[in-house]
């Protein structure tokens, strides 16, 4: 079994926290598409 250095731990969880957030963004954009220009303003 290996163990890690404390600068490995965390360089992997800042990587894993970038990847989570990255795909949180991606299903938040997916179940939120943009409203197409004009669409949104009601003068």
């Amino acid at each position: 079994m290996f163990s890690l250095t404390r600068q490995q731990q965390l360089v992997l969880a800042v990587v894993l926290a970038l990847l989570l957030v990255g795909w949180a963004v991606k299903v938040y954009r997916t179940a939120h598409p943009p409203t197409p220009a004009g669409e949104g303003a009601n003068p």
